[in-house]
This record gives structure tokens, C-alpha cells and sequence, in this order.
């Protein structure tokens, strides 16, 4: 069945509110959802198709409302009343069938966007994690030196010329070393030349100082003052990417679900990241305009 994007809107609110005459202000809805009627509408369209199951738009908004809330999934379900059997196939559901869209929204070949042709530093890669609850049996190889706790690891890099995220990588075990998830794949997807921004976190795993290798561009590798500022800006740009992620209670909060479950929940936040970047919710120091406009997914 064809939804407008009107209809997908009315059921947003209803799912929240329970009361389908009563519409909720775009504040109210993001609270929710952490998405716009726009943005839902969009991701409706992308994504419905390609799940066999017959499917409804309440059952997307029950994933993104899970993701954002990340309440435990018995209080879940006394708030949408419906069974937990129900709501947990369908939550899990969409987040995989979102999550496996990253192949086709998050492109490696996107840095080249707006970058300069003689440019031979196109991206800023630094390494996020997300707590999780501590494994059993217990390893301290899942140990975060970032926290306190248990955690997984994910690369991330982040185009310096249009700010769009081109490459997710993970999850890795907590205590992986930044340089060493970076030498696993990301290192031998470079151009001839190509070097990376990364901050002092990629040091040389037991040499103390940063990677010396002709890749690794470290935030004290400048030859101006101005350089320097602009290097802060783009570490600065990377975390914002980072701080959206957490903006969903599901990867702020420790994750309670099986950790093997975590890799669907952040490649489709990761891909509803991108998709707003596309839709002009871009990093800081780009404009709209001045990016040549994705096309559409679908």
C-alpha cells in the first residue's frame, strides 16, 4: 500500500500519542523519533520495499522510537500496547533492513565530493565507541580506555570537503588500538599518496607518539597557524558527527541487547545520519548550496 508523506506523518503522531486527532509539533515528533516527518517519509519510501513481510508505517516508527528512547523493551511495549513478541520482530526487523543500506548511502568514493583536484588529504578518521554491558565471560579485551566499562569500536572517517560520512568500519572489541583497525582495511583503500587527519589517538601501538608512517596526518603536523586552527576545525566537525550519533538513547545509553545486535543498530543510525546530511543537515562550515546534491536512494 502507497503511504503519502501526510498519512506517514498522522500515523507518527499516533503512534506517540495514542490519539490519532492529535498532531504533534515537529519538536515533539524528533523528541520521539529523532526524525522529521520529512526524514521518516523518506526513509518509509527507501527502505518498506525491501521487507517481504507485510509491513506497516507504525512498525518503522516503533524502531525509531526503540533506538531514540531505548527504554526496556517491557515498558516499550505497555506504551505502544502491543505483546513483546510482536514489537521485538519488527524493531529488529527494520533496524537490519535499514542498517544493510549503508552499501548504497555511505560511499567511500564521496570524499572526492568538492575536494580540490591536486588534494591528497581528503578525510578526517577517528575511532568511536559505544558502552555495551560487560560480556561473559568477562575479557578486559572489550575494556574501553576511553571509559570505565566494556565497549565497541567502530572507524569512522568523515570527508574534509563536503562532510559526508564515507566509511564505517566495525564493531571491534574496545580495546583495539585506533591504528590498528585503520592498517585492517581503511590504510589499503587510499589512493597513491593519500594520507588521512587523525588525532593523537592513533599513535603507533607501544611507541608512545604518533604514526610516522606517511599516512597518518597528526594534529601537530602543521606548517602555519592558520593550519593549525583549521586542523582543530576538522577534529572539532568529526566529533559533531560522533555527538549525533549519541543524540539516540540506544548508543548513548549502555547497550543492553546481545552485543553482536550492535553493528545493525549503528550502521542504520550511521545511515540516517547521512541521509540528513544529504537532505541539508550538513556538518558545520558547509552550506547546502555549495554541495552538489545526492540523488535519491530509491
Amino acid at each position: 500500500m502507497k503511504y503519502s508523506k501526510a498519512v506517514i506523518e498522522v500515523i507518527g503522531c499516533c503512534v506517540a500519542s495514542k490519539n490519532e486527532r492529535k498532531k504533534l509539533n515537529q519538536r515533539a515528533f524528533v523528541a520521539f523519533y529523532n526524525r522529521t516527518p520529512e526524514e521518516a517519509f523518506e526513509l518509509w519510501e527507501y527502505c518498506a520495499p525491501l521487507i517481504e513481510k507485510k509491513t506497516h508505517p507504525k512498525h518503522l516508527f516503533w524502531s525509531l522510537m526503540f533506538m531514540k528512547l531505548y527504554v526496556p523493551i517491557d515498558c516499550l511495549s505497555i506504551m505502544l500496547d502491543t505483546c513483546v513478541p510482536t514489537l521485538t520482530r519488527w524493531i529488529w526487523l527494520w533496524i537490519e533492513t535499514i542498517a544493510n543500506r549503508h552499501v548504497e548511502v555511505i560511499h567511500w568514493t564521496r570524499r572526492y565530493r568538492n575536494a580540490p583536484n591536486d588534494i591528497w588529504c581528503m578525510v578526517t578518521v577517528d575511532g568511536t565507541d559505544f558502552r555495551i554491558a560487560e560480556p561473559t565471560p568477562f575479557s578486559k579485551q572489550w575494556k574501553s580506555p576511553k571509559g570505565k566499562g566494556a565497549a565497541v569500536k567502530y572507524e569512522v572517517a568523515i570527508s574534509i570537503y563536503s562532510g559526508d560520512i564515507v566509511w564505517v568500519y566495525g564493531p571491534h572489541e574496545g580495546s583495539k588500538h585506533d591504528y590498528k583497525i585503520l592498517k585492517e582495511k581503511l590504510m589499503k583503500m587510499l589512493d597513491k599518496d593519500e594520507m588521512v587527519e587523525a588525532d593523537a589517538g592513533y599513535g603507533l601501538p607501544g611507541k608512545g607518539g604518533i604514526a610516522n608512517d606517511g599516512i597518518v596526518r597528526s594534529k601537530n603536523d602543521y606548517q602555519s597557524e592558520e593550519e593549525k586552527h583549521d586542523k582543530s576545525v576538522l577534529r572539532a566537525r568529526h566529533e559533531t558527527v560522533n555527538h549525533r550519533f549519541k543524540t539516540w538513547g540506544i548508543l548513548k545509553q549502555d547497550f543492553r541487547n546481545q552485543k553482536e545486535l550492535h553493528m545493525y543498530v549503528f550502521y542504520a543510525i550511521a545511515v540516517m545520519t547521512q541521509m540528513s546530511i544529504d537532505n541539508g543537515d550538513v556538518l558545520f562550515g558547509f552550506q547546502p548550496e555549495t554541495l552538489t546534491k545526492q540523488e535519491r536512494y530509491y
